[in-house]
């Protein structure tokens, strides 16, 4: 069982799991800042990318040109259309310039992105967020959708820990990330309430012989060293008809956090990720595409990236990056999934079919020597040690047919029908080792499996009313079926074996309504309103559970979402210009409920999210490019929930009410080879962890912080080299922190992940 395991809807937990149930399932440790500059062609870079995505220029005449945004594309959208053009805020990253500036994991990817949230529990995974739609450690539900390329990922209900385990892929031959900002539930469905994330791979290329080798090294102020390599080799097997490209990178993570006590350990959140990809490109004809791929990752680390912090000073409770061990802590996570997308053209229309699989086993051990050891000496029972462990799977197997209609047409038009299966589990328990004994004490056994099925139609039209007005609207039908069982045994559940299991059925239905009227040809504004959902579901009720308070079942919540947005190229298309002003209502969010130890979910409460986004992308000529985003949030519930300990008018947490990016990046000749040397900086405004005066969770104010990074490569003819220094200045930044595990001899101590160390690392890649 996993921290967070115990904070599931009708998991057994023992009388402190109100401390207890917030811990998520382990997360990457906290992010260093993505460097803005990489080489690349001009006319592959628009003016108006988003800051991650700005690329490095040449200086020839071909460079003087200022590159156009109509170059970029997205799939996201789920059609092949510029940037601009889309009515809603759209930012993309690079996959190469995310690895010259040293990105290796998703909180790396997000730390260019204001606004958007990765709260951090020591290895992989975490709640991730965009625009304040979480309710924190006590999140239920995704409210973000991560997908590969057309793929979903992770699991659409609350079981198995399907809220706090997004997909954190590494930089495995990724062509670029998009993100998609506001709610997407009517191409994307469930869990899309805040927005979509989506890796986009690489293809084979069916005409050209090529490939390319890439290795990396850094070192980190008081932790390892750190290693990568990474190499990707793309072979035509016919020329124009089929294509096959293999990549695989290994990581040496070198750790950053010490553990003192029993279970001492230097660097003990060090450990390694391996990954692999084939991908085979099949054209037998121009109307047919046919793409198979198959992804395979395995993380490890020795333990979590965690200091022990007073919740009342904000300093180390031990030491700088120091927490106390009894148990050692290894955590494994291992990830395949394969994908083939079939593509049919009509000519008037696009067909896809795309059928996924995806299988997920999550392996972790806790210490919970601290909050259980003094209570049960004091009741006789001498234990040294009291280890937790946790057995996660995930699987999950879906199709989905789209039909697409041509583009530039009066009446533009799309439909699709989407099939999914899911089951989950997490099976785990708590033991106590007796000192002097070689037999354990069980205090807690469980098993909580669970099966998850949906089926969904959805469709959109695009009224191009005239060249400069378009009208689009959609709408989503979904249909969900669960069933979720509960069972477990052992001293901490009163020593009788305990059964519990329900099934529950839901619908919903998503709409998407938009307006775009171009200014002119380099501008226009947009009005989007659109909604989306997370699913309800059961909960597994023991034969005792109090039926006044707990129901069998929880419902969706929903919510609604206001933008208005503005979009522009401008100064002979140097200078681009996004924004947008929305406000989004949130209605029956889920949160826990108690009956007697046990932690149930129900539906109560309104909440309310304002806020606007300002990204600007500034190229005078072809030696300076400047780029900057912003992100202002105000997020509040509006009622009193009971579940959460918060009143109405508390801020929504780990959310900064401002942050925000700057960087510069400067492009010049050294000895006749392309270089270049930039400057970044993010501010972090200051969050809430929880609930202000909440009695469930000890609230921290987690500190405004800055990290500045710096950056410089130079291209050679065979190889290129890309250095960087991430968080030069070693800001201590407390990125979150776990309240709901602080032993019987302090209450005022939690787990904090902290902002990366000092790191210097240089990239070196071998094209060939």
């Amino acid at each position: 069982m996993s921290r967070s395991a115990k904070a599931r809807p009708g998991r057994f937990s023992p009388s402190a799991a109100p401390r207890a149930r917030q811990l998520a399932l382990l997360v990457a440790s906290a992010a260093a800042l993505m460097s803005q500059a990489t080489q690349a062609q001009a006319q592959e870079t628009p003016a108006s990318e988003s800051p991650a995505a700005a690329s490095t220029e040449t200086t020839d005449a071909k460079a003087q040109t200022p590159p156009t945004l109509d170059a970029i594309t997205i799939t996201a959208t789920r059609r092949r259309e510029p940037v601009r053009e889309v009515p809603m805020q759209v930012n993309l990253m690079k996959g190469e310039e995310l690895e010259r500036s040293g990105a290796k994991g998703l909180p790396d990817y997000l730390a260019e992105q204001p606004g958007v949230n990765l709260t951090s529990s020591g290895t992989v995974g975490g709640v991730l967020s965009m625009r304040g739609l979480t309710t924190g450690p006590s999140q239920t539900v995704a409210t973000v959708g991560v997908y590969v390329d057309d793929v979903a990922t992770g699991l659409s209900s609350s079981a198995a820990l399907g809220g706090f385990t997004p997909l954190d892929m590494g930089l495995l031959d990724l062509n670029h990330i998009e993100v998609l900002r506001g709610p997407q539930g009517t191409l994307y469905g469930a869990g899309a309430m805040g927005g979509v994330l989506k890796y986009v791979t690489n293809q084979p290329d069916t005409t050209e012989f090529s490939g390319s080798m890439k290795l990396g090294a850094s070192a980190t102020q008081g932790g390892g060293p750190g290693m990568t390599l990474s190499g990707v080799v793309n072979i035509p097997l016919k020329e124009d008809v089929a294509g096959l490209r293999i990549a695989g990178f290994t990581d040496r993570v070198g750790g950053s956090y010490d553990a003192v006590g029993p279970a001492a350990m230097s660097n003990v959140n060090r450990g390694h990720t391996e990954g692999g990809r084939l991908s085979l490109l099949l054209t037998p004809t121009r109307e047919l595409t046919v793409r198979l791929t198959g992804t395979v990752q395995d993380i490890k680390r020795k333990g979590l990236g965690y200091e022990d912090l007073d919740m009342r000073t904000l300093r180390p409770v031990i030491g700088e990056r120091q927490r106390f061990l009894s148990v050692r802590e290894p955590y494994a996570n291992r990830t395949a999934i394969i994908g083939a997308d079939v593509e049919y053209d009509f000519g008037w229309a696009r067909l896809n079919s795309i059928t996924s699989a995806q299988d997920t086993e999550i392996r972790s051990n806790t210490d919970m020597t601290g909050l259980y050891g003094p209570a049960l000496r004091a009741a006789g029972l001498p234990v040294s040690t009291v280890p937790l462990f946790s057995n996660v799977d995930q699987n999950r197997v879906s199709q989905e047919f789209r039909l697409t209609s041509r583009s530039g047409i009066e009446f533009e038009w799309l439909a699709g029908l989407y099939l999914n299966r899911e089951r989950g589990a997490v099976n785990g328990g708590i033991n106590a080792n007796v000192t002097g004994s070689p037999n354990m004490v069980n205090l807690l056994t469980s098993s909580t499996p669970s099966r998850y099925r949906e089926t969904a139609a959805y469709g959109d039209v695009t009224w191009n009313a005239t060249p400069s007005l378009s009208i689009t609207g959609g709408v989503r039908i979904s249909h969900n079926s669960q069933s979720y069982t509960n069972s477990g045994d052992g001293l901490l559940v009163g020593g009788k074996p305990i059964q519990g299991g329900e099934s529950a059925s839901d619908n919903a239905t998503t709409y998407l309504g938009t307006i775009k009227y171009a200014l002119d040809k380099t501008s226009n504004v947009y009005f989007r309103a659109a909604s989306g959902y997370r699913p309800g579901g059961p909960n597994a009720l023991k034969p005792d559970t109090d039926r006044n308070i707990v129901k069998p079942m929880y419902t969706s919540d929903t919510l609604w979402s206001y933008e208005l947005g503005y979009k522009a190229d401008l100064l002979d298309r140097t200078l681009s210009i996004e924004g947008a002003l929305y406000d989004i209502e949130w209605s029956d969010i889920q949160q826990p409920i108690k009956s007697g130890n046990f932690t149930f979910v129900t539906n109560a409460g309104k909440a309310r999210v304002r806020g606007a986004e300002l990204a600007l992308n500034w190229r005078p000529n072809s030696a300076w490019n400047v780029n900057a985003s912003t992100s202002l949030i105000n997020g509040k519930l509006l009622d009193d929930a009971q579940g959460l300990g918060a009143k109405a008018g508390d801020r929504m947490p780990d959310t900064a009410r401002f942050s925000g990016v700057l960087g510069v990046t400067h492009f010049f000749k050294l000895a006749d080879h392309n270089s270049y040397v930039g400057a970044s900086v993010r501010y972090t405004g200051q969050r809430n962890s929880g609930y202000p005066g909440s009695v469930l969770v000890n609230n921290v104010r987690m500190p405004a912080f800055s990290i500045v990074d710096l950056q410089a490569g130079m291209d050679f003819k065979s190889f290129s080299l890309a250095a960087y220094v991430r968080n030069a200045t070693n800001k201590r930044g407390i990125v979150s922190v776990d309240p709901g595990l602080a032993p019987a001899s302090n209450p005022y101590q939690t787990e904090a992940a902290l902002t990366l160390p000092r790191t210097i690392g240089v990239n070196m890649t071998v094209p060939f």
